[in-house]
């Protein structure tokens, strides 16, 4: 049996990786970095939302990153993409651009709870299409489960301009409450 030289060697094999690679019809490239390699977090914590059944509002559970109010409107804004178990959504067509929480100074007529230190008003600035009542309904009940949030101003923005500032309280909505069932103050 008669050995090969190295540079045989390494000629042979070379010719047997170019012979295997044409064989499958790929042809080799370079690497090509198209940046790092996509992360999925696992963590999320179930959220209430109102969502859209028969046309009333109607309270579910999704997956949101926390409980804070901009996650929880996050979440709220990406469910209408994906709308399920017979579950719709009025927010279709609206991009969530800004959450602010200011203090919430009442007016003398509302309620003055003295056992409630925190009391925020939540600003949240919405894009697309016109804001209908019943996403104002979906955005203000879903800002009023947090305890904290005493009211909700909604602004519809435009490009170059900024739609008013009107202030919200789920009562309004009382009417678009489920049958035996019922909203937030």
């Amino acid at each position: 049996m008669r050995r090969l030289s190295r540079p045989a060697l390494a000629g042979a094999l070379a010719a047997m990786l170019t012979a295997i690679t044409a064989a499958c019809g790929i042809e080799p490239t370079k690497v090509i970095d198209v940046g790092p390699a996509p992360v999925i977090s696992g963590a999320s914590t179930p959220a209430r939302i109102y969502m859209i059944r028969d046309g009333k509002l109607w309270l579910t559970t999704v997956a949101a990153a926390s409980l804070q109010v901009n996650d929880l409107m996050s979440a709220l804004f990406k469910a209408s993409g994906r709308p399920v178990n017979g579950l719709s959504t009025a927010l279709t067509g609206l991009t969530l651009a800004e959450v602010q929480l200011v203090r919430y100074t009442p007016d003398p007529s509302s309620r003055n709870d003295p056992d409630n230190t925190l009391s925020l008003r939540m600003r949240i600035f919405v894009s697309g299409w016109k804001v209908s009542r019943t996403a104002m309904a979906q955005i203000t009940c879903t800002a009023r489960l947090r305890s904290e949030i005493w009211a909700v101003e909604i602004a519809h923005t435009t490009p170059g301009n900024t739609g008013p500032l009107k202030i919200h309280t789920c009562r309004e909505y009382w009417d678009l409450a489920p049958k035996d069932g019922h909203l937030p103050p």
